[in-house]
């Protein structure tokens, strides 16, 4: 099997824009097959239907998701029935038990905080979320989000972090690979450990980056995905 049979499924944080993969998507290769989710905008989605709408949109052919942050746990819900087609999950700066549960459950009822996010300066955002590696084209990449978030997606996705995944004692024979950022002031490093323990095949890649290690290591990130993704073709699409 050759990796331009594979697509890379890319699932977005918690923005559910997909626009923060663009970074990513220049540093892969071309061989390399990417969709991009957008989650709905409208709608207050569980977990289960976030990974119901995921799978309607996966290629028919064999898959590698890319979870993101808040994705993990849609990426985790999904492999709860796994599509045949997925052959392999490598997650960034993933999380499995709830994170920071009092600071998202205050962020989940206050209704203005959402909306303070899309009114802070893309240059504030870009210090905190991108920090020590912000740069300009970070900064672009925020002007162009803000205005697309929303707010009660937003607020609905934080309280889904708040629970974390519901299956904590499950444990999963796909690949996988786990992405950690070194400088992360989101997701705790202890994060990992969950993954771990629960995946019976797993890589760990830790990277000198904050918790938007895709857009500040883009590069890095990309060589290691394809050679993860290498793996899977050498194996024939390893385990469904």
């Amino acid at each position: 099997m050759l990796r331009r049979n594979i697509h890379l499924v890319l699932m977005p944080g918690i923005d559910g824009t997909g626009i923060f993969f663009r970074p990513l998507l220049r540093a892969l290769p071309p061989d390399i097959l990417a969709r991009v989710i957008t989650y709905p905008a409208g709608g207050a989605l569980s977990l289960a239907e976030h990974a119901g709408f995921v799978r309607e949109l996966l290629p028919q052919n064999d898959v590698v998701l890319v979870a993101e942050s808040f994705s993990g746990l849609v990426a985790l819900m999904l492999l709860h029935d796994p599509p045949g087609q997925v052959k392999g999950v490598v997650f960034s700066a993933a999380f499995a038990e709830p994170l920071h549960r009092l600071l998202i459950r205050v962020a989940t009822f206050l209704p203005g905080i959402p909306s303070l996010v899309k009114r802070l300066p893309a240059a504030l955002l870009n210090h905190y979320l991108f920090a020590p590696r912000a740069d300009e084209m970070l900064e672009e990449l925020l002007r162009d989000a803000l205005p697309r978030l929303s707010p009660g997606a937003l607020k609905h996705r934080a309280g889904l972090v708040a629970l974390g995944y519901p299956f904590p004692e499950e444990w999963f024979g796909i690949p996988c690979l786990y992405l950690q950022a070194a400088r992360d002031r989101v997701v705790p490093q202890k994060a990992a450990d969950w993954f771990a323990e629960h995946f019976v095949n797993l890589e760990l890649a830790r990277f000198d980056a904050p918790h938007c290690l895709l857009q500040t290591r883009p590069r890095e990130c990309a060589d290691r995905i394809v050679r993860y993704v290498d793996r899977i073709a050498r194996q024939g699409g390893g385990a469904g």
